[in-house]
């Protein structure tokens, strides 16, 4: 997830393609504020003048790329600004591998093949912002979609319901929240956006017959693992799931 607190029409679509197809780039404000708090984005791109600068908030890399009045102290006029140039910038300032990656690495050797780019994308928007996608609700708007009109993509491809997924993609982001022994699980439901530790608790034993004491353990985030590939990435739910690729993933 990159988050452009940036206003400038052109930029931004040269940021959008310039970042992963998988990538979610946001830039409503208030989005972006309960991403830098709640969320898990890689990169911050900024343009100096025309919003307020938000990097004193976060400790994750930040790109300010001068645009209008501060245009001149740059070599290339940001109208210019190829697509290229802002990868260029993005790939040397972001991290090349984050937790989330190697989330989806190992959910694609837990199902034994890799995963589809629509699950890969619907996957990551989920961990790197779980308080945000916490139902359908928000996935369906950043597909321009409905609720139900989302659900019945998914059955008509023998897909299990998104929601399934949107669930346990959350008891992911949970283990690796707890990873840490010194988050509780309080601070864990609030990160993730649970109402309180105890519904987490009933959520995650429910879902997944484990509790947050047995995820905190590479045993038990294992068997989240093996328990989500078990039930939702079956075969015949990557089949279905390559399918939905104009749903989720980003094209240039």
């Amino acid at each position: 997830m990159i988050l452009a607190n940036i206003s400038d029409g052109p930029l931004r679509e040269a940021l959008l393609q310039a970042a992963h197809p998988e990538e979610e780039v946001m830039w409503e404000p208030e989005l972006i504020l309960e991403a830098l708090a709640m969320g898990y984005p890689r990169l911050l791109v900024e343009t100096g003048d025309d919003r307020p600068s938000l990097s004193h908030l976060t400790d994750i890399p930040v790109v300010t790329i001068r645009v209008g009045r501060h245009a001149a102290r740059q070599s290339v006029a940001p109208a210019r600004l190829s697509v290229r140039q802002v990868r260029v910038m993005i790939e040397q300032r972001a991290e090349s591998v984050s937790w989330v990656d190697k989330v989806l690495a190992d959910l694609g050797r837990a199902a034994g093949a890799r995963l589809p780019p629509a699950l890969r994308t619907f996957s990551r928007r989920i961990l790197e912002f779980p308080s945000h996608y916490d139902d359908l609700y928000p996935v369906a708007v950043r597909c321009g979609t409905t609720r139900g009109a989302l659900k019945a993509r998914f059955r008509r491809r023998g897909v299990p319901s998104p929601y399934a997924y949107v669930r346990w993609l959350r008891m992911l982001a949970c283990a690796h929240v707890l990873a840490d022994d010194w988050v509780t699980v309080a601070q864990a439901a609030y990160r993730l956006g649970f109402t309180s530790d105890g519904n987490l608790c009933r959520t995650m034993q429910g879902l997944t017959g484990l509790s947050p004491t047995e995820v905190r353990t590479p045993q038990g985030r294992n068997r989240l693992l093996l328990g989500f590939a078990w039930q939702h990435l079956t075969p015949e739910a990557l089949a279905g799931w390559r399918e939905l690729d104009d749903l989720f993933v980003q094209t240039a």
